[in-house]
């Protein structure tokens, strides 16, 4: 099962756009004014012009050039009968979500403009302790982080649509601590997450 969130955001764009503009003017300031014969400071509106610049880039890097790639498939490390053992009541049928989650693995593959992506997490789904769905994605980070931190918790969003609103959250024992791993599914992966009887509501 395969699943790459696109951004769902239009206003990404704008925002970068006017983070640019604002930048621009910023930088453009105190030019006209030393121009006009108005003297005037240039380090804070050089400041500005930095921080609008980085931000702006940040949302570019972060929201529109970088992608991920949600994959569940067969574990590598299961053996060729045991594989075939669990393949056999699927022929015909058959697609990563018919194998028992002790043989699958959940991956992330990332990559940043045309460059090849990476494997940057490989886990378990036998490993996974709980599926959240999450509505607002800002205040559920901390609420989940607050439900997991006592036994060790670290969180990863490999999410792509800026403020959004409907992801889900995967938390997996992961050694001795629990990881969080945020993701914005297609409806195919959701309902395979959700239908896992690992389900579990803030509250």
């Amino acid at each position: 099962m395969r699943c790459s969130p696109s951004q769902k955001n239009p206003r990404v764009a704008v925002m970068i756009a006017a983070l640019l503009i604002f930048g621009g003017i910023a930088y453009a300031i105190p030019i006209f004014c030393n121009a006009n014969g108005i003297a005037i400071g240039g380090a804070v509106f050089q400041l500005v012009t930095v921080a609008a610049v980085v931000a702006a880039v940040f949302l570019a890097v972060r929201y529109q050039m970088t992608h991920f790639v949600y994959l569940i498939r067969p574990r590598s490390d299961i053996d060729e009968t045991g594989m075939e053992t669990a393949l056999a009541g699927n022929i015909g049928t058959l697609n990563a979500a018919h194998l028992p989650a002790d043989m699958l693995d959940f991956v992330v593959i990332r990559s940043q403009g045309n460059r090849a992506g990476a494997a940057e997490c490989v886990l378990s789904i036998a490993d996974l302790a709980a599926v959240i769905p999450v509505e607002k994605i800002g205040t559920d980070k901390k609420r989940i982080r607050e439900r997991y931190q006592a036994d060790g918790y670290v969180y990863y969003d490999y999410t792509v649509t800026l403020g959004l609103d409907n992801a889900l959250a995967l938390v997996f024992i992961d050694g001795n601590r629990y990881a969080g791993i945020f993701i914005e599914p297609d409806e195919a992966m959701r309902a395979y997450f959700l239908g896992l009887g690992k389900t579990k509501k803030l509250g």
